[in-house]
């Protein structure tokens, strides 16, 4: 308690000298910064003012971290301090000049009336060196992390009503810390009012030797929305022979709020598609990423040069070019015959371990799958974690749909990867047929985890005729000594009904054990099983054998939940009565 109270005097001393201090250049322009919480009605703003001319000035020495703290500062600022920086862009101090146009660029289009002093900055052929800090070990110019922007404060009634401020697309990194590229930078991100007067010097400086000047001026062409042809130069850059301008360009381009993807339906053609499949060899699997995406976009008008991509040389581009085409659906109808090739492709891609950016790429990230109701009759395609060729085209053959596929299939079907039969099971289910169900049924067994999940979600897609093969698996997880598989596997066994009949002995023992949950979740499944039961016998689906079995089975279990110290709920009981004396006395 003591502690807290000196905490809270310390607190009130400091704010009680920021009160009486007065700023030490008081004929400067001040400002102030809103508060991070706006006030309510009939409360006073305390924010403490913010000198522009001192921060500006720190810009001279300020180190990295420094730097980024005051560029910061100025850029949260919702006041009108966009006179006083444009009038900091005449200093000739490079790092001032950097950092306010940061700032600049920062303001978006409230910085409207820089805009002219910023084209200025573009022939500033200077670069902005900033001192280190004790963390600019850890700072990489390389590396670009895109931060999500903060939605603006929703106006509280009463207050004055802030605009809110345009989030634009983050920029490609400027690694020689480039004046002119920050220039360019700022025009980008303060977008269309730009466009007029920026649209001239920024296609001048798409012919500038540096590929990162060329980059930006791409990048910011496009927030600005000139006609300029640009996608010739985002595509040299994603070919460039410096992989960290070719990762930039792939992730200006992958940004959600980018405009370059804009460009590419306006201008791609014939050729644009083979340049893209180029991209799929990339190393990095970002600009992989980039390529698939604009492939996916430019949609059937890639299909001609995905299908070429079909037969390259190399297995990742027919790996991703199958993938492509089966998201084509029927549209791709024409592809069949190349997809079937690939069938006995036994090509594959083997992703390195740790890519050039030390960063871990995992071999596959699984998605939590859901079955909803009115879903498909049919799961979602399966995973390729080992990243077979022949895999995809398997999926994609059942995307497509043509039933002249099946014969190709079936033999497939034989393959002995077990990621193959899966694909092509799943692609069989889709044309119809359910050969593959054995072959599925037996995958359950399988001793990786992940293609028995793979198998368990498949046999959805195949409905009762599935429940020889799931009822057993389930039945074994019921010794588990995992109360999460143990109990799952109890969960999962109620939605079988009368067909899990000959488990009710081993549901009813969980009744009387002291295995953690497993009572409870035994007697509400035993509930649901002898409902199910009961309703089957009265719609005439039930054998007077099968009868006979459930009034055995459920009798003592009856009895367990209704014994004086047992404590279960009251719906499952009331089920398990309700079914014993439908079963009894009702004949169907």
């Amino acid at each position: 308690m003591s502690s807290r109270l000196s905490l809270a005097l310390s607190l009130l001393t400091i704010l009680m000298f920021l009160a009486d201090e007065t700023p030490a250049a008081a004929q400067r322009e001040t400002f102030s910064l809103s508060p991070s919480v706006s006030a309510m009605p009939g409360e006073q703003e305390t924010a403490k003012p913010i000198v522009v001319a001192d921060l500006v000035e720190q810009l001279r020495t300020a180190n990295v971290e420094k730097r980024r703290q005051i560029i910061q500062q100025l850029s949260d600022s919702e006041q009108d301090i966009v006179p006083a920086l444009v009038n900091a862009m005449d200093d000739p101090d490079p790092l001032v000049k950097s950092g306010v146009a940061e700032v600049l660029g920062n303001l978006t289009d409230a910085a409207v009336p820089a805009i002219p002093a910023l084209i200025e900055m573009i022939d500033d052929g200077r670069r902005a060196i900033v001192p280190g800090s004790s963390y600019s070990g850890l700072y990489s110019p390389s590396q670009r992390f895109i931060i999500p922007p903060v939605p603006a404060l929703a106006s509280v009634p009463g207050s004055a009503t802030v605009q809110e401020r345009r989030f634009p697309s983050t920029p490609p990194s400027n690694p020689e810390n480039l004046l002119r590229i920050t220039a360019i930078a700022a025009l980008g991100k303060i977008g269309l009012p730009a466009r007029t007067l920026a649209t001239p010097p920024l296609t001048q400086a798409l012919q500038d030797p540096d590929p990162w000047v060329k980059l930006n001026a791409t990048w910011a062409l496009s927030e600005i929305g000139a006609s300029v042809p640009l996608l010739s130069h985002w595509l040299e850059a994603l070919q460039h022979p410096d992989p960290t301008l070719r990762r930039n360009a792939a992730s200006i381009f992958q940004d959600s709020r980018s405009l370059l993807p804009k460009v590419l339906g306006a201008e791609a053609d014939s050729s644009t598609t083979a340049e893209l499949l180029m991209a799929l060899k990339d190393e990095d699997f970002t600009v992989r990423d980039a390529a698939t995406q604009a492939l996916e976009l430019l949609g059937t008008g890639a299909l001609s040069g995905l299908v070429q991509g079909l037969k390259a040389p190399e297995p990742l581009v027919r790996l991703q070019a199958a993938k492509l085409v089966g998201n084509l659906g029927g549209a791709a109808q024409s592809a069949v015959p190349d997809l079937l090739l690939l069938l006995e492709d036994t090509g594959r891609y083997v992703p390195p371990p740790v890519n050039r950016y030390g960063l871990y790429v995992p071999l596959a990230i699984r998605p939590l799958r859901l079955s909803l109701p009115g879903s498909e009759s049919y799961p979602p395609a399966p995973d390729n974690p080992e990243q077979l060729v022949r895999v995809n085209a398997a999926i994609a053959l059942g995307k497509l749909g043509d039933r002249s596929a099946i014969a190709a299939l079936s033999l497939a079907l034989e393959d002995n990867n077990p990621w193959m039969q899966l694909a092509t099971s799943w692609a069989l289910l889709r044309l119809g047929q359910i050969q593959g169900l054995p072959v599925v049924g037996r995958l359950v067994l399988h001793p990786d985890s992940s293609i028995q999940e793979e198998a368990l979600f498949q046999l959805q897609g195949y409905g009762s005729q599935a429940t020889p093969y799931l009822l057993p698996y389930y039945a074994a997880r019921l010794d588990s000594a995992d109360d999460n598989i143990r109990n799952n596997a109890i969960i999962r066994i109620g939605k079988f009904g009368p067909a899990a009949l000959n488990l009710v002995p081993k549901l009813r023992s969980f009744l009387v054990s002291n295995q953690k949950d497993s009572p409870g979740y035994a007697a509400t499944i035993l509930g649901e099983i002898a409902r199910d039961t009961a309703t089957a016998w009265l719609n005439g689906h039930l054998s007077d054998n099968q009868r006979l079995q459930a009034i055995a089975e459920f009798t003592p279990v009856l009895s367990i939940m209704q014994a004086p110290n047992a404590r279960f709920n009251r719906e499952p009981v009331e089920r398990v009565r309700y079914a014993l004396t439908t079963l009894r006395g009702v004949t169907p």
